[in-house]
């Protein structure tokens, strides 16, 4: 986990809240243009309640689906590529009418007004977005076959809540939520490498996944990772795109369990996926993971002692026009399958079947387009031989875009069950800044 000093902290905060210039030109056309034929659903310059509904994923995440525009581009055939830059806040709180113990950790206060712990949590950051071409300087000097198309920096300094020392500057993660550079391999179509921290092409459509968002894929909330450090390749398999990744099983923060340590518990993952391309309107995807990684809750590392699993999973959603889109998701596995199932407490030592689904709608109101619903139903078996061992809940959402910059977000969430503890019902509020 990466501390930082207080004179560290006021550099950081002065270069995310230093101006940057926009760039000139065209403004959405020539990034819709530039970078992709993206649909409102993937563009980060699409209207304000677009983006929040899919949580605002970078444009050059759907390469596959895009074209050049002739008649946008006309003779800027030595064109270098794009850059972007946008600076980020998020700040996120909740209010129990119970209370909740244990934060940080082992507080045995009750609190009823705290930052939350879940994500996507309190943050300051920026997001630096740059396209490369085949004209740009550092392809001239790269071979034919590996070439440079795109980097995303996307640094976070996350408030985690969790943490029990005093001061800030030991409540301050580095957790990145994509900080990649992707290359096209040999000259192919939609055959490309990306190295770096990504989101694991596993669970849910990769650009979809939910950066700034309260509601959260199966494998976030199983698993309590979608992003990972480590390399990626994505292909065509006819109409479809498949994608691998070999990752270091850290989740987001920039630490390892034991990885680039000796010990017997190494950490690891292996993941894939096979799906529709992003510009249909019903995708779905057949996906697996397999590895050894310890008790991960986003940037938190719960319990460094990783334990073997593997996941089977399907996922799918329908965009029901411009407004409206409803989704599906269930994953099949076990946990101390290799071997290890003597590290699972839950189970008393014995390896656990793990099944986990969730139904989820977004719509945005067609009347008033800055305004959002969101709904989801999650259920998560953490043994299917145990009884009473799921976490289920019900999340409502209302999100409202106060501008194309600032967005604000409440949600309600029910507990139905809970495998530890006792069940609550809070309210989360989300206040997101994302603008040039």
């Amino acid at each position: 986990m990466m501390r930082m000093s207080g004179l560290t902290l006021v550099a950081v905060l002065l270069l995310v809240l230093a101006s940057c210039a926009a760039p000139g030109g065209r403004g959405y056309r020539q990034l819709a243009g530039g970078l992709g034929r993206a649909s409102p659903e993937t563009s980060r310059l699409a209207p304000a309640s677009h983006r929040l509904m899919l949580g605002a994923q970078p444009v050059v995440e759907s390469e596959e689906e895009w074209e050049e525009d002739d008649e946008d581009w006309g003779d800027e055939e030595e064109d270098t590529g794009r850059s972007f830059f946008y600076k980020e806040l998020v700040v996120s709180g909740f209010y129990s009418r119970n209370g909740v113990m244990g934060l940080p950790m082992d507080d045995p206060d009750e609190d009823h007004l705290e930052f939350s712990p879940r994500p996507p949590g309190s943050y300051v950051g920026f997001d630096y977005i740059r396209t490369f071409t085949s004209a740009s300087p550092i392809n001239q000097r790269l071979p034919a076959w590996f070439q440079l198309t795109a980097v995303d920096l996307h640094p976070r300094f996350l408030f985690d809540r969790m943490e029990v020392d005093d001061g800030l500057e030991h409540k301050l993660d580095f957790a990145p939520q994509d900080f990649w550079a992707r290359f096209d391999l040999g000259g192919r179509d939609r055959l490309t490498l990306r190295v770096g921290q990504f989101v694991l092409p596993y669970g849910v459509n990769p650009p979809l996944a939910p950066r700034q968002k309260f509601i959260l894929p199966v494998e976030a909330l199983d698993l309590g990772l979608k992003w990972d450090w480590g390399v990626n390749l994505k292909g065509p398999w006819g109409e479809y795109d498949w994608e691998l990744a070999a990752t270091i099983g850290s989740g987001e923060a920039l630490h390892s369990t034991h990885t680039f340590r000796s010990s017997e518990r190494n950490s690891y993952l292996f993941t894939g996926r096979v799906g529709t391309p992003t510009y249909w309107d019903l995708q779905y995807g057949l996906s697996f993971l397999v590895g050894d990684i310890p008790t991960i809750r986003a940037a938190n590392v719960m319990n460094e002692l990783s334990i073997s699993r593997w996941r089977v999973g399907f996922d799918t959603f329908y965009k029901c026009g411009t407004f409206l889109m409803v989704g599906a998701q269930v994953t099949y596995g076990q946990d101390g399958y290799a071997g290890d199932e003597e590290y699972i407490g839950f189970t008393g030592g014995e390896t656990a079947d793990v099944l986990a689904y969730r139904l989820w709608a977004d719509w945005v109101v067609p009347t008033h387009s800055d305004l959002r619903l969101g709904a989801q139903f999650e259920s998560i078996y953490r043994d299917l031989s145990t009884a009473d061992s799921d976490d289920t809940a019900v999340v409502f959402e209302v999100g409202y875009s106060l501008s194309t910059n600032v967005s604000v977000m409440m949600d309600y969430r029910i507990d139905i069950n809970r495998t530890m503890g006792e069940e609550d019902n809070a309210v989360y509020v989300t206040f997101v800044y994302y603008g040039s």
